[in-house]
């Protein structure tokens, strides 16, 4: 018999692939392989099935980032940290945490309430590592905290458009190109941030099942 976990996971995918508006209890229901009546032993509307989805990795994700946000280190490596942290939460809750940030509209605000998150507490976090590293002097001091924080998390959300786990590279290396972005445009003018290490390969070809990457296929000429 199909678990709770088993119809979770089964969601995910659906949702993932078809969106939570096109998807229906009956195309879930198949992909589990049980009849569309025995799913509502366990739910009682797709929507909470969507939250059941979303609840958990969010929470987490959230948890994270925030003890790092409050953590003894320096900005740099608190923002290092958080940027990785993020990503490997898409590794570990894929593709639960893809589905969030398409879905997102849908995850209404009472839903919201229940997970005990807010994006905008996520945000905070975010603008707290940057404040931080410009009241020390880490990152430049006409940095605009708030702009900052939404370029971050809009490059770092947007990969649920071309994240691909059978791609090109692993989500460790993805974290590596995205901070030294995010550090070259932060730095003091007078300071060189290099955090990709000499050894990343440029064209690793494609991984194993164990690891995690991007498909850029799509954006080739």
């Amino acid at each position: 018999m199909a678990t709770l976990d088993d119809i979770v996971s089964a969601a995910a995918k659906v949702f993932r692939t078809k969106g939570y508006h096109a998807a229906t209890v009956r195309d879930i229901a198949e992909e589990v392989g049980i009849l569309k009546g025995s799913l509502y032993h366990h739910f009682a509307s797709k929507e909470e099935l969507l939250y059941l989805v979303v609840k958990e990795p969010i929470a987490q994700m959230y948890r994270t980032i925030a003890e790092i946000a409050a953590a003894d280190l320096g900005a740099t490596e608190k923002l290092r940290r958080a940027i990785s942290a993020h990503l490997e939460a898409f590794d570990r809750h894929y593709p639960h945490l893809f589905v969030y940030l398409r879905e997102r509209e849908a995850v209404k605000r009472r839903f919201r309430e229940m997970i005990g998150f807010s994006p905008k507490e996520y945000e905070r976090c975010w603008q707290r590592i940057l404040r931080e590293g410009v009241e020390n002097g880490e990152f430049r001091a006409d940095l605009d905290i708030r702009v900052a924080s939404y370029g971050l998390l809009g490059m770092l959300n947007w990969s649920y458009k071309w994240y691909d786990p059978q791609g090109r590279l692993s989500i460790k290396q993805v974290a590596q190109e995205f901070t030294a972005l995010a550090l070259a445009g932060l730095a003091r003018n007078e300071q060189q941030h290099t955090s990709r290490p000499a050894t990343v390969p440029r064209n690793r070809p494609t991984r194993s099942s164990a690891g995690v990457g991007i498909d850029t296929s799509h954006s080739q000429s």
